[in-house]
């Protein structure tokens, strides 16, 4: 047994000042205040948090790539890299360049690197599809989006259909509603995003199981133009997210602000409520690799980009899932127990693995951080192991 002394937990209720956490064979046995819980046994591994925060790992349900890997070329490295920056349940996220044959063999990567729990395969909670079947207008490099195709989308769902956890779609495109009921049957969580939906389409595909507006203002359209009486506002993409209770809204939070500006941020979290946004990193294969003062992703346009007047559009970010909670908190100044639900427990309950982990809870797995209040990690666990220590 272990047992982590002189903490400060995140719980979702709050913090518990002069903390333990009590783990055996890899899950929370117990957490609380040392002054409440019986003395650790005389043979346990007491683990010293030096009055860190003991928070969960971060779920990150929207990320293509990190470490110089893309998630379905090496999904394993892939995992790794994210696992030294606290991110213990990651989806790997297939995007709409990919072709067909490089989907089934991304599948096929993915699915045996789950299974590998000596290489942290344990890390990876599922799949994310983002696209094929998107608006064509909206996205970085738009030349692979293809219409819904029935017989590509059952080989999909035929090969890894229980484990996509999340698949990012255009609803107002020819065929969709069927995709849905048909993909629906496997509990997956569908996103809406690189969309014109009307919002009357977004809200009635919550029936089929839409749970997400995938990361909100960023190829979301806009609002319908021209306006159906002048000098009046419309409803689009967003606006609908925004209503919906049953609808999260994911985030992308970068330094500067580029993918949502601050006060978009703070807005959508004032809107939503801190139980219904998630952060997301959306980043690229360079993320680790490059410059770390910069996390986002710029490409220039190209032939296939969609017209605009910048010379350079965002393709995703350079981030991982420590410093995008942290930007969140110096943009909304959300307090550490609400970043760790939007980073952690939020994320696994759209997903349904919050009965695993997203929390530090009795029950579930120790999949957990010990952070500083800027969220600099100093230590990973990964199933009660320490997978990685940060000297700094």
């Amino acid at each position: 047994m272990k047992v982590i002394v002189n903490a400060t937990v995140v719980t979702p209720h709050g913090l518990i000042n002069d903390g333990t956490v009590w783990i055996e064979q890899g899950r929370i046995v117990c957490c609380g205040a040392a002054r409440e819980l019986p003395p650790p046994p005389a043979d346990a591994e007491l683990v010293d948090a030096e009055g860190l925060y003991v928070a969960p790992g971060f779920v990150d349900i929207h990320c293509h790539g990190g470490g110089g890997h893309w998630s379905y070329e090496n999904p394993a490295a892939f995992a790794r890299f994210h696992l030294k920056y606290g991110t213990t349940s990651i989806l790997p996220t297939f995007s709409y360049n990919e072709t067909e044959e490089q989907i089934i063999e991304g599948l096929r990567k993915v699915l045996q690197a789950q299974a590998d729990i000596e290489a942290y395969g344990r890390a990876i909670a599922g799949i994310h599809m983002e696209g094929p079947y998107i608006n064509p207008k909206y996205g970085a490099i738009t030349s692979p989006i293809r219409p819904v195709n029935p017989a590509e989308y059952r080989k999909i769902l035929d090969m890894a259909g229980e484990q996509i956890k999340v698949w990012t779609l255009a609803p107002e495109l020819e065929g969709q509603q069927l995709f849905m009921e048909e993909a629906s049957r496997h509990g997956i969580a569908f996103s809406v995003g690189h969309s014109e939906a009307a919002a009357e389409t977004v809200l009635d595909s919550v029936r089929h199981g839409l749970r997400i507006g995938c990361h909100c203002t960023n190829a979301s359209g806009t609002t319908p133009s021209p306006s159906r009486y002048a000098g009046t506002r419309e409803v689009g993409v967003d606006e609908a997210v925004l209503l919906s209770d049953d609808i999260y809204a994911e985030v992308i939070a970068d330094r500067e602000g580029r993918h949502v500006r601050p006060l978009m941020l703070q807005f959508i979290l004032k809107a939503k409520g801190v139980d219904k946004v998630i952060i997301i990193t959306d980043a690229m294969d360079g993320t680790g690799t490059k410059d770390a003062s910069v996390d986002v992703n710029l490409i220039e346009k190209n032939e296939f980009s969609p017209p605009q007047e910048a010379d350079y559009m965002l393709g995703g970010s350079l981030l991982t899932m420590d410093r995008a909670a942290y930007n969140m908190k110096v943009h909304t100044g959300a307090d550490i127990v609400d970043l760790f639900k939007m980073a952690a427990l939020n994320p696994a309950k759209v997903i349904g693995i919050d009965h695993e982990t997203g929390s530090v809870e009795a029950g579930k797995r120790a999949n957990l951080l010990f952070v500083t209040e800027d969220i600099q990690i100093r230590k990973v666990f990964l199933d009660g192991e320490v997978v990685h220590i940060y000297n700094r």
